[in-house]
């Protein structure tokens, strides 16, 4: 009997000890397992398209669709009613945040991307030549839904015009032309290019005669930024080419007050001596060993240019660029669009056009002296007609001989001439007057 007592208990004991088991998780749950997301990693919910619409804050003028629309019967926009075609103006007649009212009691959305004010957008004053591409109406006014009046007709044989203004609308932009002696009219900009047809010419006789390793050709209408060219940026001994920027630097200082053409500047030791002066048995007239005279900073830039004088360019540069100082090299490096080392001397024909054309800006005396120089027999003048004039630079040492000139012909060029494999004078001509021939 006490057995069968003594087992009852343990087995009441058992069950209660199941019943804990079960029990007692439900008093302790614990979450769900979940991913850690960095805060690096997390990308925040994307706002609507809706929300990020360029919107109007007040009822646009000359209000039109610029492309097709959908239009609603509610402000809401949630009801559609019909499509609107693009370039179809609209009368409004109220907005909100969301939604344009139209006159008819329909809504369209609030969207600068597809309503639009149609009156000239911008206009900048220009002054330029342009080259006419196709055929194509002139108009009063830059055009508009509003304003589309053709004025006249403008055909391609009219090769070029001069525009004045640049206009853009919400359908384009458009050049205020001058035509038939003084009218004024606007046509659109793709009937025209501001490039000159005959830099492409150029450069197809550039790329299929002289794209060599000898050559660095580069080609530049005046006072544009269009250029044609070979190797054109590669570096090459410039020899006396890089006069050019020192004759810059002076006129510089001479525009700037800084220096006058009646200077008195002193030829002594220090001139030929110091490091990057040029050696004083090259080209020109000056005694090659100091003189202990004085000579005026018009007769050295004369000297400089004409005689392409290196005692000459010496003393400018000891003098006006204080022996090419950081000042002047920085500057140099700047308008070139590379540094031109003063004492290495390697430039690409590239780089003494743009100091070329920044020397024809400065004018004066400096830029004057290039025209009518001891060499006008040869290299780039050399086979040009006589009535057009020419100013230019020429550079010789040893297998490099150069040329760098601006030759005025009805639409001015820069053309430098850089060679390194022996070419002579004679070829240097030629080039020339194969690309007078096209540019004239």
């Amino acid at each position: 009997m006490q057995d069968m007592v003594r087992n009852k208990k343990i087995y009441l004991v058992l069950q209660w000890l199941v019943f804990a088991t079960m029990v007692v998780p439900a008093f302790f749950t614990f979450p769900e397992k979940t991913d850690i997301v960095s805060s690096q990693t997390y990308t925040p919910k994307l706002l609507s398209d809706n929300a990020k619409l360029p919107r109007w804050s007040e009822l646009p003028k000359r209000a039109v669709t610029l492309k097709e629309v959908q239009s609603y019967t509610d402000a809401d926009l949630k009801t559609k009613a019909k499509k609107i075609s693009g370039k179809t103006q609209l009368t409004l007649s109220g907005l909100s945040a969301q939604a344009l009212k139209l006159s008819d009691g329909t809504f369209v959305s609030n969207n600068k991307n597809e309503i639009g004010s149609d009156v000239v957008l911008t206009t900048e004053e220009i002054n330029q030549t342009l080259y006419i591409t196709q055929d194509a109406d002139i108009l009063y006014t830059p055009l508009t839904t509003f304003d589309n009046q053709v004025y006249s007709r403008l055909t391609k044989s009219n090769n070029k015009v001069y525009a004045t203004k640049k206009a853009t609308t919400n359908w384009g932009s458009y050049y205020q032309i001058v035509f038939d002696g003084g009218k004024t009219g606007w046509i659109n900009s793709e009937s025209a290019t501001l490039k000159n047809p005959k830099l492409d010419q150029v450069q197809t006789l550039l790329t299929q005669k002289y794209q060599q390793t000898g050559y660095s050709i580069f080609v530049k209408q005046l006072d544009s930024e269009f250029t044609a060219g070979v190797n054109q940026t590669q570096k090459m001994y410039s020899a006396s080419l890089s006069k050019l920027p020192i004759l810059y630097w002076t006129q510089k200082q001479i525009n700037l007050g800084n220096a006058s053409l009646g200077d008195s500047l002193d030829y002594n030791e220090l001139v030929n001596g110091w490091n990057g002066a040029f050696k004083t048995e090259g080209t020109g007239f000056l005694p090659k060993t100091a003189d202990y005279q004085s000579y005026s900073l018009l007769d050295l830039i004369n000297r400089t240019a004409k005689d392409s004088d290196n005692v000459a360019s010496n003393m400018l540069a000891y003098y006006e660029t204080d022996r090419f100082s950081e000042n002047y090299q920085s500057e140099i490096t700047k308008i070139a669009g590379q540094p031109w080392n003063p004492i290495e001397r390697e430039a690409s024909s590239e780089m003494v056009g743009r100091i070329l054309e920044a020397l024809y800006h400065e004018g004066g005396a400096g830029y004057n002296a290039l025209i009518g120089t001891d060499y006008d027999t040869e290299r780039i003048p050399a086979k040009l007609p006589k009535s057009v004039q020419v100013a230019h630079k020429i550079g010789t040492a040893d297998e490099f001989n150069h040329d760098a000139a601006l030759i005025f012909t009805s639409e001015p060029y820069i053309l430098v001439i850089e060679t390194n494999n022996d070419a002579d004078n004679e070829e240097l001509a030629n080039i020339s007057q194969a690309v007078y021939e096209v540019m004239k």
